[in-house]
């Protein structure tokens, strides 16, 4: 067994016995649950802040008022009263579960309304628009389903961009591709701040002079590299996997049950995604990683990491950045010249891939560009570390790195 794969398997080991990734696994489970059940949870807290009301009034006014309301969503009419209580209080509507008491009645051939909210502040500019057609027909005696019916402007949305058929699995997708971006950062974060941080433990501890005096520096390195990349990979899986789960559940009580979820799930995503985003996953890993290891190892003291690892973190956040500008414009000329930029690629060309159809030839140039970074960055970063591991005192100035790197 080579170097390389003794410590892969040593680093694999240690980490899956180590709690810290045994609780951010669960940890992560636990996350997913409880976004996955945040859209029910939401809608209930704004449904009962904002949209439920006690309706009082002339019961015919009030039963076409109600109608409009409804039909267009904008309030739940919890309660119908021919009239309110002389005094509207807070405990009234707590009672009820409503954010308001509306009266309702006409004045002067016009619909006048006594709003009595929880909140002030939720009320201020609420037009009322789902009740203009019922204004307008006392106003004009013209009954108010003409127009309700002239004020809907119908429409036909047309795909141009083979990907998607419809607008359904078009934000699907856009919400998909936001998620996993999100998830990509998030790993990428963690796991290139873990790597830098047992790196600088293994140096300021005298750990690492033991470890290369028996194993190659550069193997050392690949080894720790690609185990945390395999145990990144395998985590965000298990978090991936518990969403599929749990989203169908949570969502089962909203507009769009879970069966409807599946139907719009099932053509949008696409077993190129899939592959596309365990591979710029770990282009992506291995480039933060590798650069942080080799930074790490140039540090004497834990208390420095600080100074160089704010710096690293700028590209990761850039490229989460651009991202999201990719979502809306994923084929603007700068998002795909970044989409071929080492260390932004990976969040850009994913993004790209998820919401629109990119040529296959830019997929591969990505891949290659991405792959030849890795290499290029493990050459350089192996000269770094087999000198920087023994190294201690003050930083290197960077006249020392770059001979190092040319020797």
């Amino acid at each position: 067994m080579n170097e390389v794969a003794i410590v892969f398997s040593a680093e694999i080991m240690r980490k899956l016995r180590s709690r810290v990734f045994i609780v951010a696994t669960l940890l992560g489970i636990f996350a997913i649950a409880a976004l996955s059940y945040a859209p029910r949870m939401i809608e209930g807290m704004i449904r009962s802040s904002t949209d439920n009301i006690v309706l009082a009034g002339p019961a015919q006014l009030r039963e076409r008022a109600a109608t409009l309301m409804q039909e267009r969503k904008d309030f739940r009419v919890i309660a119908s009263v021919d009239h309110l209580p002389p005094y509207v209080t807070a405990k009234y509507l707590d009672g009820l579960h409503a954010a308001a008491g509306i009266a309702i009645a006409v004045e002067g051939g016009r619909l006048h309304l006594d709003i009595y909210p929880r909140d002030l502040a939720a009320f201020n500019d609420v037009q009322f628009r789902s009740l203009v057609p019922l204004n307008e027909e006392l106003a004009t005696g013209v009954p108010a389903s003409r127009f309700a019916a002239a004020s809907r402007i119908e429409r036909s949305v047309h795909p141009i961009d083979a990907k998607f058929a419809d607008a359904g699995s078009a934000t699907f997708a856009h919400g998909i591709a936001f998620g996993l971006i999100f998830i990509l950062y998030l790993a990428i974060i963690m796991g290139s701040q873990g790597m830098m941080a047992a790196v600088a433990e293994e140096k300021t501890s005298r750990i690492a002079e033991i470890l290369v005096a028996t194993i190659s520096p550069v193997s050392l390195l690949t080894g720790k590299v690609l185990a945390a990349a395999t145990l990144a990979l395998a985590q965000v899986g298990i978090w991936l996997a518990s969403g599929l789960l749990l989203s169908p559940l949570a969502l089962s009580g909203l507009e769009r049950n879970a069966t409807s979820v599946a139907a719009v799930a099932a053509p949008t995503i696409q077993p190129t995604e899939i592959i596309a985003f365990v591979l710029f996953f770990l282009l992506g890993y291995l480039e933060f990683s590798i650069v942080n290891a080799a930074a790490a190892s140039l540090v004497s003291r834990t208390e420095d990491l600080g100074s160089i690892s704010a710096p690293l973190l700028m590209p990761v956040i850039g490229a989460f950045l651009i991202a999201q500008f990719a979502i809306v414009q994923p084929n603007a000329p700068w998002v795909v010249a970044f989409s071929f930029t080492p260390f932004i690629s990976p969040f850009v060309m994913f993004t790209r891939i998820a919401v629109t159809a990119v040529p296959l030839w830019q997929m591969a140039l990505a891949v290659g560009v991405n792959a030849l970074t890795v290499a290029i960055a493990f050459y350089a970063a192996g000269k770094i570390y087999r000198v920087g591991m023994l190294l201690y005192g003050k930083l290197p100035s960077p006249k020392q790195i770059i001979a190092t790197l040319r020797a």
